[in-house]
């Protein structure tokens, strides 16, 4: 039988061997012939995954016996010795293309072990032109009754996509179409490109991922297989298989750790390479390192393991003058070329066109970097985007991608009730314990002992055994951008046991959140302010009487500065102490410091701060129209202070010379310190505000560079406190050096009214003539009669009390930055005593 590609030749030769009038299963002697070693390994997987039952004795000899009394020989027929003396039933030969002396072969060896036992033979294969052993076997069927030729085109699959098979017809040449897709043999064999030698003509990213598996593909020195992973297969065949499918195309992938995404990318990679050649394909990673690492470990890890592949990279690479597998950095694969870049350097982004870009750890890029990276697709015809990575932060990174497309959820279907359900929205309920089931681990399965952890279905509560069981289903089908959500859930290798002990001894929740259910996550305890404390300050601020005020005197000005956009906040000093906000606006204009000039003479303004960048010169420009009131702000690592100011003399011998430490008006910052301390003022009740729903101004959609669409609405409420508590404090100790790293994490947004807020702070500290801020003003307590106030506001209010008298009682030997032997505080480098009380930046060890 000669046939195109993917007609079902092999499938149709197994049913042949098994279940023909002289098959196996019918209690017959039969061989399956193949061309090597590798086809047997195959031949066998893909024969006993249907008759493993059946099997008597031992199924890795040549010759396996069947409890029907049958058996199989599984014979290579490029064994130079080969001879066969068995009494066969049937022979069945598949791929007897690929078997250059098939027809000696078949005179010399196949026909005589026949002979004995008047058996018959099957012999299947694509044809590889007119004039081989294969062809001419075929010509026996016209000139002898004992033989018969049959020919199946690949369009009698009716599994084959018959899209595909109209696109090769209009790909292929004629003879190219009839021998590859109809099975004729053409005169003259139709020659493949190198390409086309290991991706056959159709075949999608899975269908050649299952069969690099089938052949021995290895990845990270395991076998590849996707047969335990079926959750998966809609994810690879995301990955598309022409230049229309491709163009254009975004796929994101959310997920957890340990799931196989970089191998997956990395073949797709290289899917599409061969593919698409010639082809430009970016492969970036965060930094040069890991990119580097990516190339030499994982990508060639798997390449080496595909004989095919890694000899047209070699010889490519010959071609070019180079040894080897080519440079770390750029590796060639014919005509198509890699690039294992970056998204952190400058110029990496933006240099050489590419037709394919794929980002690997989102997390650790920049949305701004990615898009500009993707602009190197501008004039490629294919401009394919694949991304993926763990969450992170919620609306950043990864997250802001998924939100973008369709956002494709797998639904586990429950085998009591048949309820789809996403068990991620429902954990940690989805996980019941039973008392009667047989332990997970396979050791202590095999010792009998019981009780286990196992998924249960949210509505009948019915035991869910395989996860992977249901479907992929969209939210948002219509989104131009795929993107999918992908939970460890669905891995096999993962028990319902390790996830819910996973959670229940987390000590880091956004960790779990982030790499075992491949969600967004932000720590409580990591945002210091809160919508409760702010409308306790608000209650408060309220009852001292203050408003909203369209001038004033004595004040201080924040400014966070964009292009073509400020954040203003201006805030008084009340008799009590405490700190008034009493105007903030958002500042649309081409010239937006023409406004806040405007503001800082209508207020009063005494000290105004304001950040140096990303607009210096429009910044240095205000700061010179306004001297000795106008501070710009630049960050750096302080060490001992938290802020140093320009015109300080005692620091005047540390500053270098260049044009921006020469200006007397400056003040240098810790950000992660000045964040604390500031948001410290409203834990503490020291910053109050006037009514939040009272000051309506007009604001965009998105609140950056007047983007978006405009409407009145209340800055306080809308804006101000929503990026208060967008913005998270983030302390991660170093193991190594024994401190802790400190940050600030934007949440999602880019909160600038909480940085306007910090540099009012700031202003409000010189304006007292303090060199550094370590700990908010006391502010005189106000007692806040019943009735004034809403009683949940007075609640939070006396919670906050409480919980800030408590912490005044932490004592610096409980803190993380101690150093008991030498008495000192690591973070403010002095020296304190085990009993002295804790300051506003005490960590509990």
């Amino acid at each position: 039988m000669h046939g195109g590609e993917q007609c079902g030749k092999s499938t149709t030769a197994i049913d042949v061997l098994l279940l023909s009038q002289f098959g196996a299963l019918n209690g017959y002697h039969v061989a399956f012939c193949v061309p090597d070693e590798a086809a047997v390994t195959v031949a066998k997987r893909r024969v006993f995954s249907l008759i493993h039952h059946l099997v008597d004795g031992r199924p890795d000899r040549p010759r396996v016996e069947l409890i029907t009394g049958g058996s199989i020989r599984f014979v290579r027929l490029d064994d130079e010795h080969l001879e066969l003396w068995d009494h066969l039933a049937l022979i069945v030969v598949d791929d007897a293309q690929l078997v250059p002396r098939i027809e000696p072969l078949w005179y010399d060896v196949l026909e005589p072990a026949l002979g004995r036992s008047r058996g018959s033979a099957w012999i299947f294969g694509k044809p590889r032109g007119a004039r081989d052993g294969f062809a001419s076997l075929a010509r026996n069927a016209a000139g002898g009754v004992l033989w018969a030729a049959y020919r199946m085109p690949t369009e009698e699959n009716p599994y084959f996509d018959r899209a595909r098979l109209e696109a090769d017809r209009e790909k292929f040449t004629a003879d190219q179409f009839a021998q590859e897709r109809e099975g004729v043999f053409v005169d003259v064999p139709v020659a493949l490109t190198a390409s086309q030698s290991i991706i056959k003509p159709g075949e999608t990213f899975r269908e050649w991922c299952i069969r690099l598996g089938e052949e021995g593909l290895h990845v990270d020195e395991k076998p590849f297989t996707l047969d335990d992973r079926p959750a998966m297969h809609f994810v690879y065949d995301l990955i598309p298989s022409t230049a229309e499918e491709a163009f254009q195309r975004i796929d994101v992938i959310m997920k957890c750790t340990q799931v196989g995404f970089t191998v997956f990318e990395m073949m797709a990679m290289l899917y599409l390479a061969l593919r698409f050649a010639p082809a430009k394909i970016g492969s970036f990673m965060p930094s040069k390192d890991l990119a580097a690492g990516k190339s030499s470990n994982r990508f060639m890890g798997i390449v080496r393991t595909m004989p095919a592949v890694h000899s047209m990279m070699t010889e490519t690479a010959a071609e070019h003058g180079k040894s080897g597998e080519g440079n770390v950095l750029t590796r060639n694969l014919g005509n198509s070329i890699f690039y294992f870049l970056w998204t952190s350097g400058k110029t990496t982004t933006e240099s050489n066109p590419m037709d394919v870009v794929s980002f690997d750890e989102v997390q650790e890029m920049k949305i701004a970097a990615m898009e500009k990276t993707r602009e190197r697709m501008s004039a490629s015809a294919i401009r394919y985007t694949l991304m993926g990575s763990t969450a992170n932060w919620p609306d950043e990174d990864i997250h802001w991608w998924f939100k973008k497309g369709t956002q494709y959820q797998f639904h586990t279907d429950c085998p009591s009730c048949h309820t789809g359900q996403v068990l991620d929205d429902h954990f940690p309920k989805c996980v019941g314990f039973d008392p009667t089931a047989l332990r997970w681990n396979p050791r202590e399965a095999e010792a009998g002992i019981v009780g286990e952890y196992r998924y249960r279905c949210h509505a009948c509560g019915g035991w869910i055994d395989d996860p992977q069981i249901g479907r992929w289903i969209a939210k948002f089908p219509e989104a131009s951008i795929r993107s999918l959500h992908f939970p460890q859930f669905l891995s096999p290798t993962i028990s319902p046991r390790e996830m819910y002990e996973a959670y229940r001894d987390a000590k880091d929740m956004k960790n779990f959140y982030n790499r075992k259910l491949g969600k967004p996550y932000v720590d409580p305890t990591q945002v210091p302010v809160n919508l409760e404390m702010l409308a306790a300050c608000a209650a408060l601020g309220m009852k001292l009487g203050v408003v909203w005020e369209e001038r004033g005197r004595d004040t201080y000005m924040g400014i966070d500065q964009m292009g073509q956009f400020n954040a203003v906040l201006i805030a008084k000093r009340l008799p009590t102490g405490h700190m008034a906000i009493i105007h903030a606006e958002e500042v649309y204009d081409a010239d937006p410091f023409a406004r806040c000039s405007v503001l800082l003479e209508r207020y009063g303004v005494r000290v105004c701060v304001v950040e140096t960048l990303p607009n210096y010169n429009d910044a240095k420009r205000f700061a010179n129209r306004h001297p000795g009131i106008v501070f710009l702000a630049g960050y750096g690592n302080m060490e001992s202070d938290m802020l140093r100011w320009g015109d300080d003399r005692a620091n005047r011998s540390e500053r270098r010379t260049d044009d921006e430490d020469r200006d007397q008006y400056t003040v240098t910052l810790d950000q992660y310190k000045s964040m604390q301390v500031a948001f410290a003022r409203i834990s503490k009740l020291v910053c109050v505000f006037p009514d939040p729903k009272a000051l309506i101004q007009e604001l965009t959609d998105d609140g950056d560079n007047g983007k978006g669409e405009r409407s009145l609405r209340p800055i306080l409420e809308e804006r101000v406190f929503k990026h208060f508590t967008r913005t998270a404090l983030i302390a991660e100790r170093d193991e190594e050096e024994k401190k802790f790293r400190r940050r600030v994490v934007k949440v999602g947004i880019d909160p600038h009214f909480s940085y306007a807020f910090m540099l009012l702070n700031v202003a409000w500290a010189r304006a007292h003539g303090t060199a550094s801020f370590l700990f908010p003003d006391e502010a005189e307590e106000v007692e806040v009669p019943q009735g004034s106030i809403a009683i949940a506001q007075t609640r939070v209010l006396a919670d906050i009390k409480r919980e800030t008298e408590e912490a005044g009682a932490e004592k610096c030997a409980g803190c993380a930055s101690f150093d008991e032997e030498r008495g000192w505080c690591e973070e403010r480098e002095v020296l304190v005593r085990p009993s002295s009380p804790a300051c506003i930046l005490f960590m509990d060890r």
